[in-house]
């Protein structure tokens, strides 16, 4: 054997191991801390199991808890977590700076991936007429959220607060937003159309909405993992849906969903033209208005 393959060889299987060992590395993954942690842990190790059920060189997926929003984006950006599934506004922060790139989404049974903004009030409130609808009220919404604060920030006029036009109920969760309503504790919430559930809430209603539709709960990797692990993650995930193992059914249950699709900086196009109307710099915001 002359020198030339011996060479060749040995490169290739330092090349395979390097890849294996990036491969079989462990993920660690952010969540929230409003979701129950164990529930949580269920939902990740389901992900996890099917992940190295079907391609073994992927490791083990670890979860880091972060108190809201602002932490879990510090973490992303320190690089302590390697992906999380986001909300659209924070994931379109990081795909902005260039610290992330998205790779999928669930899909929802009713066929829904997206999501858009509701304004909820008890019912006989009058239709939402813009920023005048808040004047004075209290206005309940999630930091950092797409169909919350940053939505109800797009509303105001340069370098307008909004505590000079209304009083902000910060929530931790869509639901603590509408519970707010309901209780009498806010005037109005700004969530997700998705979480809204007439039926849920009874004597709430919808009176505006916006017309912007944001990727729902992207997983998105650092640029590292992304290199390391997107092709491999993608390739399982997009094919759930047509499989029926009890490992499959197991990830659907925890997540919600038929299966997973392809999402990439396209689908956040609406997000991006929200985050210029809210006058957000990505390349300076430290995700803390």
């Amino acid at each position: 054997m002359n020198n030339r393959v011996t060479g060749f060889l040995a490169a290739s299987l330092v090349l395979v191991s390097v890849s294996t060992a990036f491969a079989a590395g462990t993920l660690h993954f952010v969540i929230m801390s409003p979701a129950d942690p164990k529930k949580e842990a269920l939902k990740y190790e389901a992900l996890s199991t099917y992940l190295r059920g079907v391609n073994p060189l992927l490791g083990d997926i670890k979860l880091r808890v972060a108190k809201n929003y602002p932490e879990a984006a510090r973490l992303f950006a320190a690089g302590d977590i390697e992906g999380m599934f986001s909300g659209s506004f924070v994931a379109s922060v990081f795909i902005a700076k260039g610290l992330a790139k998205p790779i999928v989404r669930p899909l929802a049974a009713n066929g829904t991936s997206t999501y858009s903004t509701s304004i909820v009030a008890k019912e006989g409130a009058a239709p939402f007429a813009g920023i005048a609808t808040f004047k004075g009220k209290r206005v309940a919404y999630c930091l950092l959220a797409s169909a919350g604060e940053v939505f109800t920030r797009s509303l105001l006029g340069p370098g307008e607060r909004p505590e000079s036009v209304f009083t902000p109920i910060p929530v931790d969760s869509h639901q603590a937003a509408l519970e707010a309503v309901k209780s009498g504790a806010a005037d109005y919430a700004v969530v997700k159309n998705t979480v809204f559930v007439p039926g849920e809430y009874p004597g709430l209603i919808v009176i505006g909405s916006d017309a912007g539709k944001h990727p729902d709960n992207t997983l998105i990797l650092s640029k590292p993992a992304f290199e390391m692990f997107s092709s491999m993650v993608s390739r399982v995930l997009l094919g759930l849906d047509g499989d029926t193992s009890e490992k499959a059914k197991a990830v659907k249950e925890a997540f919600g969903c038929t299966g997973f699709i392809r999402t990439t900086m396209i689908e956040f196009a609406p997000t991006f033209k929200l985050l210029g109307t809210a006058r957000v710099d990505p390349k300076t915001f430290d995700f803390n208005f």
